[in-house]
């Protein structure tokens, strides 16, 4: 019911419950804009909530954000890469989500090479695959048309739901909805695997297999997100850090409080990029605010433990 078109709470109940020819055009807002809109908005703050979520419990690393193997890089050239080429809408979404998966699947490659297997070696993989990733995407920039595409790829990045759809919500529903209950299921596991691989070992958990299972859920949740909807920063950094506050590190509390608070962040997010100029705020702009101001007052209300250890 927000936005700049303003529709009543009665106005709101007519256009959705009745076919009153009156309220066509509200009915029109309501069906074909804001309502695919908030869907895929709830759905891409779940899936990078918990994709936030479950790489910072696997490396162990409360800093860890989902672009961590270099899926957002990726995704970034796959779609900078598709504009240049003047492809339509969804052939830069499908180029964005292949290349994405395609750049957590070349660093899990190269953390191969080395033979020990661990956690810091795939993270080092992450940091130079999306290294090289920025690197390119800088120099498909350099080559885009500054007049045109250039200003496209430029807004792509900077994260957008204007061009939500029906189809979209078809495509995230049931990607999101599988995901998120294979993790509920998961959840104990998962606690089980953040421990180590020693510690795993020891309660019968096969190390390797869950933590490559929960690194693809992960990275299939925010290749999704970003393909469609472009880059959107600090959501899956922040979130889980408020709900480890509200519940600790169990995940079988915390991925159900991700997807619940996750959801409900990122449509307030949404609001806010879309009411409050007459042109539309990038997405990365308002979650790099909010998520900063409630980055500061966590590590405020954290401190006496971060002075302690």
């Amino acid at each position: 019911m927000i936005g700049k078109y303003n529709i009543s709470i009665p106005d709101f109940f007519k256009a959705v419950f009745t076919s009153d020819e009156a309220y066509a055009t509200q009915r029109s807002i309501l069906t074909n804009l804001r309502l695919p809109r908030t869907i895929v908005a709830g759905l891409s703050g779940i899936a990078l909530s918990l994709s936030g979520l479950l790489y910072q419990e696997i490396f162990q690393n409360k800093l860890t954000s989902p672009d961590l193997l270099g899926v957002s890089s990726g995704s970034a050239v796959g779609a900078a890469v598709a504009i240049i080429l003047g492809l339509s809408a969804i052939t830069v979404s499908i180029f964005a989500f292949v290349m994405g998966v395609a750049t957590v699947v070349i660093t899990i490659l190269i953390s191969k090479l080395f033979k020990n297997g661990s956690s810091i070696t795939l993270i080092l993989a992450g940091i130079i695959v999306g290294g090289f990733m920025s690197a390119a995407l800088s120099m498909v920039k350099y080559f885009a048309d500054p007049t045109t595409t250039l200003a496209t790829i430029t807004y792509w990045l900077m994260g957008s739901f204007e061009n939500s759809t029906m189809k979209i919500v078809y495509v995230m529903l049931p990607i999101v909805v599988v995901a998120s209950i294979i993790l509920i299921i998961l959840s104990w596991r998962i606690n089980v695997v953040a421990l180590g691989e020693e510690e795993a070992q020891t309660k019968g958990i096969n190390y390797k297999l869950y933590k490559y299972l929960i690194i693809g859920i992960a990275t299939l949740l925010t290749a999704i997100t970003v393909a469609f909807n472009g880059t959107i920063s600090w959501i899956g950094l922040v979130i889980p850090h408020v709900v480890r506050l509200i519940s600790g590190r169990d995940t079988r509390r915390s991925i159900p409080l991700c997807i619940t608070i996750g959801g409900v962040f990122m449509i307030i997010v949404d609001i806010i990029s879309r009411s409050f100029t007459n042109s539309e705020i990038p997405l990365s702009a308002v979650t790099g605010l909010l998520g900063t101001v409630i980055f500061v007052i966590i590590l405020i209300s954290k401190r006496r433990d971060y002075n302690e250890n």
